[in-house]
């Protein structure tokens, strides 16, 4: 058999980039650099925490750095047609959530209307909970938003009364504190996005997409070591990355927090439901947080070599010499342990572990040869004394650790307690004790319980089998073991008086174990079963797990009554499909009259649209500022909030249009839109004031904030390459709304502002007050 391709990739320097400062959030990425998961994979990976004052994924998007991490806001950055595309999503649910104190009165969503909430000052993350707001028209009856900036101790000094958090970190800080909170999860109000996921830039994905299959086996090799083994990774955070200054105990709590964030014992890590990811751009759709999905999944989703069939596992030179100097491996496993691993009447090897197996010879080109006669406990000495090679399904454990090296696991199931069927619910361990439990020897639940339940009356067994048929004739308690082993062991021996009546706090998490001295076998292993698809997984899962149809119906005793009770059904089909004949015609009509209702409700938002829209740059327009401002001056009023305009002149445009055309200077208009919208937050509003004047209002902004704003648009036009090798610049004036203050003087301010902006020598940026504004 020959072996599959092999790629031996160099060492590749890439760099990426986290969302936040350092903490467990990103242990698998420390796990995969630390371990030599990256390196193993031909790269040479450089870190980067987050630097506040900066955008994550313009960064990746810009090319400062190949690879990020964020959430969903991702898709918004998509909707305004930046380049992205997804690599991995690692948290399958986003731990975004609000938090406010228990003793204010804000218990939904609906009571932070009018309310002060410090959010994300660069909208880089956070979506979830924008379309929790969104959902509830918070965002459209008005929020008072905040910098993110000593957020925790402005809700402590009542100066906001909500703040955005992770479920893992800030409510564990306060409530260790004594301090009694109340939070507002997303998922509970129905929306529940991807948390944190592995992206880069469709130039990397499209040039180099071996790199960033080899980037994407390494990041989940690492954070399936990081969840395996969470202490020793906050050992090293506490040693290496502790810039926050956390405790171990706040690791620890956000390492096993992450856990269920992360789904991995439910859902495949880096799955990307393609189902799931429809409706979420749906609903942010629905919710206008995007403009449109017409797009849909196209493109977004990396298509990595795995899924579209290829085999290649990138294996480095040290690893394919490995595998040419040990063609044969010698393997074992247990003899008697159904669905996983067990010899047949012939003597041929079945279950999960024989499928395995032939895909490991298939791939790797390579012969195993399987040692016979052994029970579980000599097979477990065989390898450790280097008789045996390779174990292809084995629990990690930390006896076992001392002797064996193990890959990432590949099929988990619970260690459940089966008793007889008259048993009542077992909710604690702690309820086996005075009774008589039967584990298999040297299994993992033989290690778990002894060594966590040493109280416990633990007999041991030689197979699953004979602890089940022990039970099952009163001669003991309970027996512990894998759930797919029980349930299929049960019913084939026709068990019926036991059940499974509860669960350990411990899982067969399987991967294949390898000699402590072949470390160069479990990396190749590693990447073996990363090669494996997700659906091959679930074929030969759902091959060995399905449940088995019954046989041997009754015919002959039912069949009278089967009679009497179809002609019962005749009569009832007859008479329903007369109800189902008036009910197609009723739906019919229904039909035309729903289609009818939704068509005119399209046109009514085109309509909408193009009534707020300004044609050519897609921005609002002036009828539509005009009412943003009084809506926003009346907030400001009731509140006692600030407010600040923005007025920008495009510098000299008109010779733009003179000299290189409309069509040119038109190009220019959008261009400058879209690069606003891409410096302002979410809750701006930005629009075409006439001509080549635009607004930029800011809620919640004080001019010296709004000064920095229109700043950093003038330096980001400022730098910006148009065709033709033109280089625009920009005059502003700012002017925020003082108490007494009218629209129209605030509207006059800016105006102020902006002409001495023009008469400074223009592409410059004015705040300061009118020398002489009645204020009325």
């Amino acid at each position: 058999m020959t072996a599959a391709p092999i790629n031996v990739l160099a060492a590749e320097q890439v760099t990426l980039q986290l969302k936040w400062l350092h903490q467990f959030q990103f242990a698998g990425y420390y796990a995969a650099l630390e371990k030599g998961f990256f390196a193993e994979e031909g790269l040479d990976v450089i870190l980067k925490e987050r630097d506040l004052n900066e955008d994550n994924i313009l960064q990746v998007l810009e090319g400062d750095a190949d690879y990020g991490v964020a959430d969903s806001i991702l898709f918004l950055f998509r909707d305004r047609g930046m380049d992205l595309v997804l690599v991995a999503p690692i948290f399958q649910h986003s731990p975004n959530v609000l938090m406010t104190l228990a003793s204010s009165d804000i218990r939904s969503p609906r009571d932070l209307v009018g309310r002060r909430l410090a959010f994300y000052d660069n909208d880089t993350e956070g979506v979830g909970i924008l379309a929790m707001l969104a959902k509830h028209g918070v965002l459209r009856d008005g929020l008072m938003r905040y910098s993110l900036n000593e957020r925790m101790a402005k809700l402590l000094a009542g100066e906001v009364d909500a703040v955005t958090a992770y479920s893992t970190n800030e409510p564990f800080i306060f409530r260790e504190a004594g301090h009694g909170i109340r939070i507002i999860d997303p998922r509970h109000y129905g929306i529940d996005y991807y948390g944190d996921i592995l992206f880069t830039h469709r130039q990397e994905a499209e040039q180099y997409p071996q790199r960033v299959e080899a980037m994407r086996r390494a990041v989940i090799r690492g954070w399936h070591y990081a969840l395996d083994n969470k202490e020793e990774i906050v050992d090293l955070i506490l040693e290496q990355y502790n810039t926050q200054g956390k405790s171990r105990a706040a690791l620890m709590n956000e390492a096993y927090g992450l856990e269920p964030k992360i789904a991995r014992h439910t859902i495949e890590m880096g799955y990307l439901d393609t189902g799931r990811l429809e409706y979420i751009l749906d609903q942010m759709e629905s919710l206008d947080l995007i403009a449109s999905n017409d797009q849909g999944v196209q493109g977004l989703v990396f298509e990595s070599g795995q899924n579209s069939g290829s085999r290649r596992l990138n294996l480095t030179e040290s690893q394919e010499a490995f595998l040419s100097q040990h063609q044969r491996l010698r393997v074992a496993v247990d003899p008697d342990w159904p669905p996983f691993e067990y010899y047949d009447a012939e003597q041929r090897l079945q279950g999960i572990s024989a499928d395995y197996l032939r895909l490991l010879e298939e791939r790797l080109g390579i012969e195993v040869e399987l040692v016979r006669g052994l029970t579980w406990p000599e097979v477990v000495k065989a390898i450790a004394n280097k008789e045996i090679d390779l174990l292809p399904a084995v629990s990690s454990t930390p006896e076992r650790r001392q002797f064996l090296n193990f890959t990432q696991p590949y099929v988990r199931s619970p260690m459940v307690i089966v008793t007889d069927h008259e048993v009542d619910f077992i909710a604690d361990m702690n309820q086996l004790r005075g009774e008589k439990v039967l584990v298999v020897e040297g299994y993992a639940s033989d290690e778990m319980l002894s060594t966590h339940f040493p109280d416990l009356d633990i007999t041991r067994v030689t197979t699953s089998i004979e602890g089940l048929r022990q039970v099952a004739a009163g001669n003991a308690y309970g027996f512990v073991g894998n759930l797919a082993a029980a349930t299929h062991l049960i019913r084939s021996d026709g068990l019926a008086n036991l059940k499974v009546s509860g669960q350990a706090p411990y899982s067969f998490d399987l991967g294949m174990a390898v000699r402590d001295d072949w470390p160069e076998l479990v990396q190749i292993l590693d990447k073996f079963l990363a090669s494996v698809s997700q659906q091959e997984h679930a074929a030969i899962y759902s091959h060995w797990v399905e449940l088995p149809v019954e046989q041997g119906f009754p015919w002959r005793s039912v069949l009278p009554g089967l009679t009497l009770l179809l002609l019962v059904l005749i009569i009832l089909g007859l008479y329903t499909l007369h109800l189902a004949n008036l009910n197609r015609k009723i739906r019919q009509a229904n039909s035309r009259l729903f289609q009818a209702e939704a068509e005119l409700r399209k046109k009514n938002e085109e309509l909408e649209e193009v009534s707020i829209t300004d044609k050519l740059t897609g921005s609002y327009n002036r009828h539509h500022l005009d009412r943003v401002l009084n809506e926003q001056a009346e907030l400001v009023r009731r509140h006692q909030r600030s407010l600040s305009v923005v007025l920008f002149d495009l510098d000299f445009f008109k010779a733009v249009n003179d000299q290189h055309g409309h069509q040119l200077g038109d190009e220019i208009l959008k261009k400058f839109a879209v690069l606003v919208k891409s410096k302002t937050r979410s809750s701006d509003i930005f629009g075409r004031w006439g001509g080549e004047e635009f607004l930029l209002i800011c809620p919640e902004t004080n001019s010296q904030q709004a000064c920095l704003v229109a700043e950093k648009i003038r330096m980001a036009l400022e730098s910006y390459e148009f065709p033709a090798g033109i280089q625009q610049r920009l005059s502003a004036g700012v002017m925020s709304l003082q108490a007494g203050m009218t629209i129209h003087q605030l509207l006059s301010g800016a105006d102020y502002q902006l002409y001495r902006a023009k008469e400074a020598g223009r592409n410059q940026v004015c705040c300061d007050q009118p020398p002489s504004l009645e204020i009325s």
